[in-house]
């Protein structure tokens, strides 16, 4: 069984990995130093070493420039495994100690299974080439040994030729086959007969003259003593492309001159398919951390920017409300109100992209809400764009947030238009249920929806950076980069598929797989928003006094009762005065002295059946509302709120 050494000081780390790594078959050795770990590589053959960085006694680079210095394992590769996010410098010291990459903790399972099944991939693969190296090196033997027995007239045959793994042909020096072996007969597509005596060149499998003359050049360099190696893609004789490795030489007689030309071609189409397969893991990675930065970057600044737009949002609504009908004064503060929904949809667009919001999933055919998207989409688009529609009314419901699928809808359709604005073109949006055992996603049944447009395409280089965040083609003015990157996530939330094709002249095809669901119950048609407020006391308490002052005149304006605090503990203790004076409590959760969900659980304390609500701009302290309900609150909401967010939830709890 294959092993991997798992190095840590703190047992629980090492249980934790054994936990993670042990759906796939290795096994997990076990060490507490450094000086166990280089007892173990001494005695035992390892796949990889995961190696915790810092250690008393002998720490990480230590330890692994120890390992390095003996042949029995100098090659096993060697993971860093950190909880410090070290500067360049002690990355490259990490990499000089002989590691081939680093893991940050806490370690991601999958980002951590993955790699190991790549090295345990890799170890494999040497393994084979290592048995395949001592069968070729037998068999090199064996041919030395039946070429001192046979005579010069039997040179040709001093290959094993017919046993050999590989396409091999014999050539005489001017480039005329003499032999061909078996396998070779069977990827030309014809027999030996047909091939005997002619120009190799003029029997290869392209048409294309200067392939021909590139092969013909090649064997000429060879019969002047030279040898040549290089890769060659063909087709066989079923249509299937092949990637061969190609090696042409001389075969000299016992005086030292060129008798034959060899020319043999080994199917490394595996290999390259492995070797792309490793590229688009490490794709995979590059764009998980690029989509973990943006979170970063989200989080931090989501909580401050909420509260300002909720008093934005909250003092232009009272005042659309107060304003008369037809005056410039209303005219001015709906533009306000428009312009800061579009700062509220931008910072939900971000927090969505990177998962930091909760969404709204429920089962719904997908036909339908194409139908409904292309409704409002035609209204927009010139009439030199052309919209057909492919869709199977058959296709099976998938568990997504609407929402965000009408946005994957819009935002590929809107690119669409976007690249044929100037030329005109069509826009062709097929539906359809497939089976899908590839990509990566679980094998089953998905819902396929491809949108292809007739622009002008995209090269390699931008099809490579087309889900990276803020990257744009488009000119100023029409498009922040988030579009496709925030596309990225929802799919992958959803556990989905997306990826393009493209070629430059040929227009664009964007395709996305959602998994069938196996529940039955639609959605639900939405309640009908009632205007007619429920009236009770309620409890608001946040540290921005701005927020308090908004929040309060929307709650008056609902026909509440309202008690605003800005001090959570000044809050907690008009509470306790008398319990029952309020109807309700909605709280933020990031304050100074004690947080909102603290508050909350100590007057929960007192009184179990009291509605907390836990409003927030955004804290990464709590990501979801299972969470936050199983301390006893109510309902979890995000800032900024408009008058009809604040009606719903508080008719729902008081209602």
């Amino acid at each position: 069984m294959i092993k991997i050494l798992c190095v840590d000081d703190r047992p629980k780390n090492l249980i934790a990995l054994e936990a993670v790594l042990e759906t796939l078959d290795i096994c997990i050795v076990k060490a507490e130093s450094g000086q166990e770990a280089l007892e173990h590589v001494l005695t035992t053959e390892f796949a990889l070493i995961l190696l915790d960085v810092q250690m008393p006694g002998m720490d990480g680079f230590e330890t692994a420039s120890l390992i390095r210095t003996f042949n029995k394992s100098k090659n096993i590769p060697i993971i860093f495994v950190t909880a410090i996010s070290f500067e360049d410098k002690h990355i490259f010291r990490g990499y000089g100690a002989g590691a081939v990459d680093y893991l940050f903790k806490p370690i991601d399972p999958y980002i951590l299974t993955s790699k190991v099944k790549i090295f345990i991939e890799l170890f494999k693969q040497r393994q084979k080439a290592t048995q395949k190296a001592r069968e070729l090196e037998q068999a090199n033997l064996k041919i030395l040994e039946q070429q001192k027995a046979l005579q010069e007239s039997e040179i040709r045959f001093r290959t094993a030729f017919d046993q050999s793994f590989q396409c091999m042909v014999i050539l005489d020096t001017q480039g005329r086959i003499l032999e061909i072996n078996d396998l070779a007969c069977k990827l030309y597509g014809k027999t030996g007969k047909e091939v005997t005596g002619k120009w190799l060149w003029e029997t290869c499998r392209s048409d294309a003259e200067s392939e021909k003359e590139a092969l013909k050049e090649k064997i000429q360099r060879v019969a002047q003593g030279n040898r040549t190696i290089d890769e060659i893609d063909v087709y066989d004789n079923n249509g299937e492309k092949r990637t061969l490795l190609q090696t042409i030489f001389p075969v000299k007689d016992s005086a030292g001159a060129i008798s034959y030309i060899t020319v043999q071609e080994q199917d490394i189409t595996r290999r390259k398919q492995a070797e792309q397969e490793k590229i688009n893991l490490v794709t995979q990675l590059r764009q998980a951390q690029k989509m973990e930065a943006l979170g970063t970057l989200a989080g931090g600044i989501a909580h401050d920017f909420n509260n300002i737009l909720s008093v934005i949002l909250g003092y232009s609504e009272l005042g659309c409300r107060e304003a008369s009908e037809n005056s410039k004064v209303k005219k001015h503060l709906s533009k306000i109100l428009v312009a800061a929904n579009k700062a509220m949809g931008l910072v939900r667009q971000i927090l969505g992209f990177v998962r930091q919001t909760s969404v709204e999933q429920v089962v719904f055919r997908p036909a339908a809400a194409i139908e409904e998207g292309i409704k409002l989409l035609r209204a927009s688009l010139p009439a030199t764009i052309e919209i057909r529609l492919d869709i199977d009314s058959r296709c099976g419901a998938i568990l997504a947030d609407p929402t965000q699928f009408h946005q994957i809808l819009m935002n590929f359709c809107t690119n669409a238009y976007h690249v044929m604005e100037s030329s005109g073109g069509c826009i062709d949006i097929s539906l359809r249920e497939v089976d899908v055992d590839d990509y990566g996603l679980v094998p089953g049944k998905y819902a396929h929806l491809s949108v292809t447009d007739t622009g002008l395409g995209m090269d390699e280089k931008t099809l490579e950076k087309i889900f990276d965040p803020y990257f744009t083609t488009k000119e100023i003015g029409k498009g922040t980069g988030l579009g496709l990157s925030i596309v990225h996530g929802i799919v992958k939330s959803h556990k989905g598929h997306i990826w393009v094709e493209s070629e430059l002249g040929k227009g664009s095809v964007f395709h996305v797989y959602f998994p069938i669901s196996e529940q039955k119950k639609l959605r639900p048609v939405p309640p009908s928003f009632n205007d007619i407020a429920r009236r009770g006391h309620i409890l608001v308490v946040d540290d921005e006094q701005d927020f308090l002052d908004v929040i309060a005149a929307m709650m008056g304006l609902l026909g509440y009762n309202v008690t605003a605090e800005q001090n959570s503990e000044a809050a907690l203790d008009l509470f306790l005065d008398n319990p029952s004076q309020f109807d309700l409590v909605m709280t933020d959760y990031t304050m100074p002295e004690m947080n909102g969900v603290e508050m909350a659980e100590k007057m929960i304390g007192v009184r179990p059946n009291l509605p907390v609500i836990l409003c927030t701009g955004y804290s990464q302290d709590f990501t979801t509302t299972q969470m936050v309900r199983e301390k006893g609150i109510r309902s979890l909401i995000f800032k900024p709120l408009t008058c009809e967010d604040l009606d719903k939830v508080l008719q729902k709890h008081l209602g």
